[in-house]
């Protein structure tokens, strides 16, 4: 399964999603690999601290992911893919190639407009392929209190599209990410933020596509 984190705006937690969720799915046992296309190269630097071990590609252009990430996807159980920010030619040739489209989307005006955009380019990936990638919303940053973060609850139901749980404003994501680790890492202050996200991973395991099950299945 080729799982890509996809938005039109940066700040939004995809290099954080994918770091963690690479990791999480290292220490179950799968057959793992990072793709990180994003010109900053954030995950991959973060990932070389937090599990050396893991295979990471840097795949920067439309047709270095067109033609690299399926041979890639064949020799893996499950492979991320972090997205670079905004609705490059490079993020439409990730869509082209993923099973399933994690949107991050943060409390704000600008970010529900991202989220929006990168919904569009979604759907023409849909269209073209007919059939996958399967998008899925993640709302971030949420601070359940503020108003904002409501209203992006609120919205999330009239996109037409699942929603996995939230994940909460938290400081143990900034600290993981400073010392190269992940949060369930960080001992006690990172017990909430690593509840959430098992969580999240928990409810995206049933996107999973069948033939990945089925390699998961026979090992």
């Amino acid at each position: 399964m080729v799982i890509a984190l996809s938005n039109s705006k940066g700040g939004v937690g995809k290099s954080t999603l994918a770091v963690h969720l690479a990791v999480s799915w290292h220490e179950e046992g799968r057959r793992v690999a990072l793709v990180d296309a994003d010109v900053q190269g954030s995950s991959s630097l973060w990932l070389h601290e937090a599990e050396p071990q893991l295979p990471v590609f840097r795949l920067q252009t439309p047709d270095d992911v067109l033609e690299q990430a399926p041979p890639i996807a064949a020799k893996f159980e499950r492979v991320v893919i972090d997205g670079p920010a905004g609705l490059s030619e490079v993020t439409r040739a990730i869509l082209l190639v993923a099973d399933t489209a994690l949107l991050p989307c943060g409390p704000s005006v600008l970010d529900l407009r991202a989220v929006h955009e990168a919904l569009r380019v979604v759907r023409q990936a849909q269209q073209i392929r007919q059939g996958p990638p399967v998008p899925l919303l993640v709302p971030n940053k949420l601070q359940v209190q503020y108003r904002l973060s409501q209203e992006l609850l609120e919205t999330a139901k009239s996109l037409g599209i699942p929603s996995l749980p939230g994940l909460r404003l938290r400081q143990a994501y900034a600290d993981a990410a400073g010392q190269g680790t992940v949060v369930w890492r960080l001992g006690p202050r990172g017990e909430a933020a690593a509840t959430e996200l098992k969580s999240l991973f928990q409810e995206l395991t049933a996107y999973e596509s069948p033939n990945t099950q089925r390699r998961a299945a026979n090992g």
